[in-house]
C-alpha cells in the first residue's frame, strides 16, 4: 500500500514551467514540457515584475510618486493583461490534451522569484529556458541566460530542473534527493525499532527539549557504546544559550538499533548544516 501511494504521488506530481510575457518566444519551452510530461499535470509559472513607472498625462512617472488610485488602477490593468497571456498558455496545454493550471508571482527579480517559488511550493520538477531561442545552436551545451545560471545555482537541491532552448533539452540539473529519502526511511525505522525501547518518561523529556529548539541535534557521546553491558548513551545537545545536555539511557538496545541511531544522527547533522548554509 505504501509503495502504491508513493507511485501515485509521483504520478500526480506537477511540472512547473517558467514562461514570459511573449507567448511565441516562450512556447518552445512549454511544448517541450508538454511532450515530456508523462501524464503529469502542468503548472504555468510567470514571475511578474511590476512596472516601476506609470503612464500618466502622456508621460511616465515613478510609481512611488503617483497617487494611490491611479497606481491601483494601473496595477489592475497589468494583472488583467498577464491573466490573458497565461490563458493563452493554458489553451495550448488544453489543445495538447494536458491538464494545466497557472501561477503568477510578483517579484522585482525573475531569478529570485523562481527560486523562492520553488522553495515555497516545494517544487520537484521544473522547466525553464537556458537562453532565448535566437541563441540556440547545435553545439549549445551551457546555460547562456543569467536567470538560468542563477536558478541552477540557487534553487533547492530537491528540485530537478530541465533547461531548454528552441524546443531542445540543453542541460538537466538532477535532484539530489537521496539524503532526503534516506532520512525518511530512517525516521520510519526509528518508529519501528527505537520508540518501543525508550521509556515514556524519556520521550516526554525529548519532546520538551525539541520544543525549545528546532535546531537540536543528537550526538552519540558515550565511548563505551558497545561495552559488555550493552549500554549506550544518547545526548541531545542544545545549540542555544543552554549548554547543558540531556542524556537518555539506551540500556539493553540491540546493536542494530544503536547503529541506526548513529546513522540517523550523522545524516540529520548533514542536512541541518545544509539548511543553515541556505538560510545564511
Amino acid at each position: 500500500m505504501e509503495e502504491e501511494a508513493a507511485s501515485n504521488q509521483i504520478l500526480d506530481e506537477k511540472i512547473y514551467v517558467a514562461v514570459g510575457r511573449n507567448v511565441w518566444k516562450n512556447i518552445s519551452n512549454l511544448l517541450w514540457a508538454l511532450k515530456n510530461s508523462q501524464g503529469n499535470k502542468i503548472c504555468i509559472l510567470h514571475i511578474h515584475q511590476p512596472s516601476p513607472t506609470i503612464p500618466l498625462l502622456g508621460t511616465r512617472f515613478e510609481a512611488s510618486t503617483v497617487d494611490e488610485e491611479s497606481l491601483r488602477a494601473y496595477r489592475e490593468k497589468e494583472k488583467a493583461k498577464i491573466d490573458k497571456i497565461l490563458q493563452k498558455y493554458l489553451s495550448i496545454c488544453l489543445y495538447k490534451g494536458v491538464q494545466a493550471e497557472k501561477l503568477c508571482i510578483e517579484m522585482d527579480s525573475i531569478g529570485k522569484g523562481i527560486v523562492e517559488t520553488i522553495y515555497q511550493h516545494r517544487i520537484r520538477k521544473f522547466v525553464m529556458g537556458a537562453a532565448a531561442d535566437k541563441h540556440y545552436s547545435m553545439k549549445m551545451e551551457d546555460l547562456k541566460s543569467k536567470k538560468a545560471n542563477f536558478v541552477n545555482q540557487q534553487a533547492p537541491a530537491t528540485c530537478q530542473i530541465h533547461f531548454t532552448c528552441k524546443g531542445n533539452l540543453i542541460h538537466t540539473r538532477e535532484a539530489r534527493v537521496d539524503e532526503v529519502r534516506a532520512l525518511s526511511v530512517l525516521l520510519s525505522e526509528f518508529q519501528r525499532l527505537v520508540l518501543p525501547q525508550i521509556s515514556s518518561g524519556s520521550l516526554e523529556e525529548a519532546a520538551s527539549l525539541n520544543g525549545q529548539s528546532s535546531r537540536s541535534s543528537m550526538d552519540i557521546i558515550s565511548s563505551d557504546a558497545f561495552s559488555n553491558t550493552g549500554r549506550a548513551e544518547v545526548t541531545l545537545s542544545q545549540h542555544q544559550d543552554d549548554s547543558s545536555s540531556q542524556v537518555f539511557s539506551c540500556r539493553g538496545m540491540r546493536l542494530d538499533v544503536i547503529n541506526f541511531l548513529i546513522k540517523s544522527t550523522l545524516l540529520w547533522q548533514k542536512l541541518t548544516i545544509q539548511n543553515n548554509e541556505h538560510s545564511e
